[in-house]
């Protein structure tokens, strides 16, 4: 797969981010902003043939960088979401707790 050839989008009113892949939803990320400095992340799906590439990460990587240009914390209730955050202390300026580990 060609990750040159993936889109990403805002849905939902802002409260969810899609992969898009040859037109096809791959994997989304849900979140809720709280407050005005903080963003909880509360589930991530990934279709069972894109698991364990590097889409969760690129998923993730637009929530941090939502968060960063707005001044935000995030929190994530996600199992899926929090091991990400546990394996990239990259983005430990934004992670404000991990509830889902």
């Amino acid at each position: 797969m060609d990750t040159k050839n993936i889109s990403f989008e805002i849905t939902d009113n802002g409260c969810r981010i899609c992969a898009i892949y040859n037109g096809h939803q791959i994997a989304s990320v849900f979140f809720v902003k709280i407050g005005i400095d903080k963003i909880m992340i509360s589930d991530a799906e990934v279709e069972s043939s894109y698991k364990n590439t590097d889409i969760e990460l690129q998923l993730i990587e637009k929530i941090i960088s939502i968060a960063r240009e707005q001044h935000r914390k995030i929190i994530s209730i996600c199992p899926y979401v929090s091991d990400i955050f546990i394996r990239h202390p990259e983005f430990d300026d934004v992670r404000l707790v991990n509830y889902g580990r």
